[in-house]
């Protein structure tokens, strides 16, 4: 709950000219630019008259970055139809990105009150309520919404996480446990037909892959900044290294820096757009930070978490710090440049070899439940088939030269999971 990203709505539009934005979308979907910002300039001289036209293009919008467009859009849908509850939403987020937060809150707030159990309103308007650090109301927020919604379980698992942040385990536990038993009857292990989304799910995933992206850019410029190298790590890496894109339902970025990074010097550069998960006057954030530090991109409202990787006796270890305090260690690992986005990254060499490692010899193959995938689902944290360990990575891990940074060996054997203290 503390990393959540921001939902936009999309609907179903019965006017062909509308058909327009999805064509912009997948463009954009795509990597053509230029060919979604023609498309977007287009439609803002059509016709339309549907307010599921407007209330849509504001969600392309948001997704090339054009706020203020985004929220005039929306406020044309809201002319023709004041009781649109996905305008009143991609409103709401437009307004917060254009750092008008009254108005993005008084947006959610009128979503809610046109249907109470809607997700997408729930979670914004609690992500905002925390943002200004009013963690009691985001969390009334959520119990209202389950009880108007009660098997919506995204809903649901933002409440334990809310929970177990406010270090309420028993809520946590039960809401937790509520959001697996209303999942786990539509979960299968593997769809390997399942049909692809439909077109008005595209305008969404554009939206929240750009969401995530815009996160991971600012970040690696205040990281640039600072003089600290970094690399790429975890879900972050695995979505760009297999789709191309960060995974529309992320709610945070996962980057590796050296142990002996100066923590200072981070956290001055992230002082601008970000807002630290734990304050400075907080007296868990100094101990939290040797491992860990947890930011939340203020445009995005996506979270980063940069975790301080220590490298002794050929093995890398981290820490997730507060509130779990687990660790894990693996086989240190060169790195190699990775292009991507029309920026230079670092990565783990061989990518493929840490990913095997990290999620099992199956992260390349057949997708998982397409709800995990899909823009309107941003949870990521249940996964419909669970490994129980971590499998061994394999390859020729001597084919790739050791670069500059964190490096030592590359992945030849299994990551493994422990509390801090068991075993070394």
């Amino acid at each position: 709950m503390s990393q959540l990203q921001w939902d936009v709505r999309v609907a179903r539009s019965p006017e062909p000219e509308a058909q327009a934005i999805v064509r912009a979308t997948h463009a954009l979907d795509a990597g053509d630019r230029a060919r979604a910002d023609q498309g977007y300039r287009d439609l803002q001289r059509q016709g339309m008259a549907h307010p599921a036209s407007w209330s849509n293009l504001a969600a392309l919008g948001i997704a090339l970055g054009d706020a203020g467009g985004a929220r005039a859009n929306a406020q044309r849908a809201l002319q023709l139809d004041r009781d649109s509850v996905d305008a009143w939403v991609n409103l709401g987020v437009a307004s917060w990105q254009l750092g008008q937060r009254r108005d993005a809150a008084m947006a959610m707030h009128r979503a809610l009150a046109l249907d109470p159990g809607l997700e997408a309103a729930a979670l914004n308007y609690a992500r905002m309520l925390q943002l200004v650090d009013r963690p009691g109301e985001a969390r009334k927020t959520l119990e209202l919404a389950v009880l108007a919604n009660p098997d919506a379980w995204r809903l649901r698992q933002a409440l334990a996480q809310q929970a177990r942040l406010d270090g309420d385990a028993a809520a946590a536990r039960q809401q937790a446990l509520e959001a697996l038993a209303r999942l786990g009857p539509h979960l299968q292990p593997q769809v390997d037909a399942a049909p692809r989304p439909g077109a008005e799910n595209e305008a969404a995933a554009a939206a929240a892959s750009a969401n995530v992206q815009r996160a991971l850019f600012a970040a690696g410029d205040a990281l640039d900044a600072a003089g600290v190298p970094f690399h790429l790590i975890g879900g972050t890496l695995l979505a760009i290294h297999r789709d191309g894109r960060p995974f529309p339902h992320d709610k945070d970025v996962d980057l590796a820096l050296p142990y002996d990074s100066d923590r200072d010097a981070v956290a001055a550069e992230f002082a601008g757009e970000f807002r630290p998960v734990l304050r400075a006057e907080d007296p868990r954030s100094h101990a939290a930070r040797e491992w860990v530090m947890g930011f939340t991109h203020q445009q995005s409202g996506i979270g980063v978490d940069l975790m301080f990787a220590r490298e002794q006796d050929g093995m890398m270890r981290f820490e997730l710090g507060w509130p779990d305090y687990l660790a894990c260690e693996m086989p240190a690992y060169p790195l190699q440049p990775l292009h991507w986005g029309g920026r230079d990254w670092l990565a783990p060499a061989p990518p493929r070899q840490y990913l095997d490692a990290i999620y099992g010899p199956d992260w390349a193959g057949p997708r998982r439940d397409p709800r995990f995938r899909s823009p309107l689902v941003r949870y990521p944290g249940i996964e419909p088939v669970a490994h129980a360990g971590v499998a061994a990575a394999r390859g020729d891990a001597g084919a790739v030269a050791p670069a500059a940074g964190i490096a030592g060996r590359a992945v030849g054997e299994g990551a493994r999971a422990l509390h801090p203290g068991a075993g070394a």
